[in-house]
């Protein structure tokens, strides 16, 4: 697991996680495409190493609690089945993510066992690069309202001396 403090509402990281046509603006390793909706299913690709090439597969979505949890699950059970999730508090000054990973099945053991430090920092990288994803976005959102602000000639108000 790895827990992280972001600087946005749950809502907005929530919305941001489940927008599976984003996720190539800011996801490194892996991406989904389809519908965030509970019980649906949705493609899941990915990168293994250092090939160019990226990997298909089916992923079930077990999990969809706007603004607090989503997950889901990929592979074959029994024999070795991946689970990421996403839950999301909030905190004082944003939102708390614990972003997980979880393998089952038979090959489940052994894979964590031998790949645990490339599993937890690529958890890592996925946590700093939807950080730096969500100030982007801030920031783009602060920058259109300014603009707009001034298209309509709002002032801004300084102190009063």
């Amino acid at each position: 697991d790895h827990v992280t403090i972001l600087q946005a509402s749950p809502l907005r990281v929530w919305s941001v996680l489940t927008d599976f046509a984003g996720h190539r603006n800011w996801k490194p390793f892996s991406q989904l495409a389809g519908d965030a909706v509970e019980g649906g299913d949705a493609t899941y690709s990915y990168r293994v190493g250092g090939l160019d090439k990226r990997i298909t597969a089916t992923a079930a979505i077990i999990r969809v609690e706007k603004p607090r949890e989503f997950a889901w699950t990929a592979g074959v059970s029994k024999l070795l089945l991946f689970e990421e999730a996403y839950e999301l508090e909030s905190a004082p000054t944003g939102t708390r993510l614990r972003h997980s990973m979880r393998f089952t099945g038979l090959l489940g053991g052994p894979l964590v066992a031998l790949r645990r430090r490339i599993l937890e920092a690529s958890l890592v990288t996925s946590d700093r690069c939807l950080e730096r994803y969500l100030r982007r976005l801030a920031a783009n959102s602060s920058a259109k309202l300014r603009s707009a602000s001034a298209r309509h000639g709002v002032k801004k108000t300084g102190r009063q001396k």
